[in-house]
C-alpha cells in the first residue's frame, strides 16, 4: 500500500483522516493471515472470505464498492474495518494502530493447510459478509422447524430430506430460515414465521439480495420446478414427491439478477428435463409464470404451468387441506 506523508514515502505529509481511509483499502485478508488466520477456500466465494484462527475466531471478510474492506467476527462478535482488526488482535490505541499498518507491507506467509484463495475478493453491491456471517450462527434444523410443521403442516420427512439438507436453518428469534444463492454463492435468505391464529411474519435478510432458494442437485433430476417462496418449494415437494426433481423458489416478483440465475439453473438441468411452473393460482401467480416463459424463451426445453386447483391457493393451502382431510375422525361415546 503506498501511504505518504512518512521519510520512506517522500516526507509529504498526508492528511490523517486520509491515512485511516486509505488503511481500510488495505487487503484485510492478507493483514488476518499475517496474524494467524487461515482461509477456508470451501466456505468462500469471490464476495466474501471465511478466515479462521485456531483460537476460534471466524472472520467473514468482505468488500465494499468503493473498495474498503470489512469483516465481521461470526464467533467473537466484533466487527469492522482493518482499524477495528489491528486493535481487536494487536491491541494498543489508534496511534498504535497507524504504525502497526504503516509498518505492514502486505507480504504475507501463505505456508499454512489452505493456499492463498484463487480469486481476487470482489466488491459487492449488497453485504455479502454480513449475510454470510449471520447465516454462519445460525443452527441447522435437524428434526423439522416447529412453524414449518406444526403451522404449515410440511412434513418432517421433506424437511429432513437429503435434497433440503442445510437448506433450512433456524435463526435467534425461531424464524425458518431458506437461503438464497446466485452464481457466486449465498446472497440471502428468506425469513418465515407464524403461529396458529393465522399470524405470520415474512422477510429478507438485512444486505442480502434474492436470487433462488433450492434443493441440491441430483444427476437423476428431469424436471426443475419453480414456485414462488420457500414455503410453496417445499409443500409441492411434500404433495407430489421429490424424486427425479429440481426445486427453485423465487420469493415473489423475479429481477433481473434473478432471470440470470434460473437461466444459469435450467442450463444445467440434465439433457430431456423440463421446467414446470408451480406458482399460486391468481393473477400475480401468473405473471410471474410469463416472466419465466420470458426468462427461458431462448432454451429448447418444455415448460408445464401447473397452479393449485382452485383460484386463489397457493400449494400450501393444497397441503393444509389434504392434511385437514386426512385427519382421522374422533368418534364421542
Amino acid at each position: 500500500m503506498n501511504v505518504v506523508g512518512y521519510p520512506r514515502y517522500g516526507g509529504i505529509m498526508l492528511d490523517r483522516n486520509a491515512e485511516l481511509e486509505n488503511f481500510k483499502k488495505m487487503n484485510l485478508c492478507d493483514y488476518a493471515v499475517s496474524r494467524g488466520f487461515v482461509a477456508d477456500r470451501r466456505a468462500s466465494s469471490k464476495h466474501s472470505v471465511v478466515l479462521k484462527h485456531p483460537r476460534g475466531d471466524k472472520l467473514i471478510v468482505g468488500r465494499d464498492p468503493s473498495g474498503k474492506y470489512y469483516y465481521f467476527n461470526a464467533k467473537g462478535g466484533d466487527s469492522g474495518t482493518i482499524i477495528d482488526l489491528c486493535q481487536m488482535l494487536d491491541g494498543g490505541n489508534l496511534g498504535d494502530v497507524r504504525k502497526t499498518l504503516r509498518a505492514f507491507d502486505g507480504s504475507v506467509d501463505y505456508r499454512v493447510p489452505s493456499a492463498r484463495l484463487p480469486f481476487i475478493l470482489q466488491p459487492s453491491e449488497h453485504d455479502t459478509a454480513r449475510v454470510l456471517s449471520a447465516w454462519m450462527s445460525m443452527r441447522q434444523v435437524s428434526a423439522g422447524h416447529p412453524y414449518l410443521t406444526n403451522v404449515r403442516k410440511i412434513s418432517i420427512d421433506v424437511q429432513t430430506h437429503p435434497i433440503f439438507r442445510d437448506r433450512i436453518r433456524i435463526d435467534e428469534k425461531g424464524n425458518a430460515v431458506c437461503p438464497h444463492f446466485n452464481r457466486s454463492g449465498l446472497c440471502g435468505y428468506e425469513l418465515k414465521n407464524g403461529n396458529r391464529n393465522g399470524t405470520t411474519f415474512t422477510g429478507f435478510s438485512p444486505g442480502g439480495v434474492k436470487a433462488l432458494a433450492c434443493s441440491r442437485p441430483r444427476d437423476t433430476d428431469r424436471e426443475a420446478v419453480i414456485s414462488e417462496t420457500s414455503i410453496d418449494m417445499l409443500s409441492i415437494a411434500d404433495l407430489e414427491g421429490t424424486d427425479g426433481r429440481r426445486f427453485f423458489s423465487t420469493a415473489g416478483q423475479m429481477s433481473p439478477m434473478q432471470a440470470e440465475c434460473l437461466r444459469s439453473a435450467v442450463s444445467r438441468m440434465p439433457i430431456g428435463s423440463r421446467v414446470i411452473l408451480a406458482f399460486d393460482n391468481d393473477d400475480g401467480g401468473r405473471k410471474i409464470a410469463a416472466q419465466v416463459r420470458e426468462t427461458l424463451r431462448d432454451f429448447d426445453v418444455p415448460i408445464v404451468e401447473h397452479y393449485p386447483p382452485a383460484p386463489g391457493q397457493d400449494w400450501n393451502d393444497v397441503l393444509q387441506e389434504r392434511r385437514e382431510i386426512a385427519k382421522p375422525e374422533i368418534r364421542l361415546g
